[in-house]
Formats: C-alpha cells, structure tokens, sequence
C-alpha cells in the first residue's frame, strides 16, 4: 500500500457526494459549519484515499459600508436598509456574511441581526494593482 500523501482539489459543483460528505464530517469535527458547495474550492491532501489535509477557498458576503447621509441619522434609514439586507441574505440561504464595523452604531446594529463578533485575528490580502496596459 502506497503511504504516499498526494493533493488535488475538489470543485463543490462538481464533487462527489462522499467527497463532499468527507469534507462536511471534517469541518463539523472542528464545529464549522458546512460549506456552500456552489461557491467553494477546495485543495486536499490524502493518504491511502482519506483526507489528512484541507484548505477551503469560499466566498461569503461582505455587507459593507452602509452609508447614510449625516443629517438622516436616527430617521431609522440605516436600520430599514440593514433589515433588507438581512432579509435577502435570508432568502438566497447565504450561510452567513461579514461586516465590517468601524462605528459603535453598527456594531449595535450587527448584534441586534444576530451577527457575533469574531474574537480571532483576522488578516486580509491586498492584491497588487494589475499593470497599465495600452487598449488598441
């Protein structure tokens, strides 16, 4: 038996339901949800068939900035479009979405939707700006 660990990456829309049923069983060992199939990748290790290694590539919402013009404030237009927001996020089953609060105000208004601030180092990458290039 090969004790070789190989990689390769598994597309959600066109992964297996075992594969995707091994992937689930490792993420809810750890208490993470399942993942959206429809807009994850995923690369893999594995030794002798099982999985020993994951790292998942998926995109979730970011909601954010909410804007509303200062002499709005306290109308309840912010709070009306949080609430469309929230409700859409609802209905197309998004399995969650960041914000991004840099006023106490929207902090509020993230915990009074249900949203649960994250209490983990959070690290962005920001691409380099691609080069100019001539347009003939």
């Amino acid at each position: 038996m090969d004790n070789e660990v190989t990689y390769r990456w598994i597309d959600g829309p066109t992964a297996t339901q075992a594969e995707w049923d091994a992937i689930d069983a490792k993420l809810a060992a750890r208490g993470w949800m399942s993942c959206n199939r429809m807009l994850t990748r995923i690369r893999v290790a594995e030794r002798n068939g099982h999985i020993v290694g994951l790292f998942i590539m998926q995109h979730l919402p970011h909601v954010e900035p909410l804007v509303v013009d200062r002499r709005e404030y306290g109308t309840g237009v912010a709070e009306h479009l949080a609430n469309d927001m929230h409700e859409f996020l609802t209905e197309i089953h998004a399995r969650g979405y960041i914000a991004i609060c840099e006023h106490p105000v929207a902090a509020k208004m993230c915990e009074e939707r249900g949203m649960v601030k994250v209490h983990y180092p959070v690290y962005v990458s920001v691409a380099e700006p691609a080069p100019n290039r001539e347009v003939n």
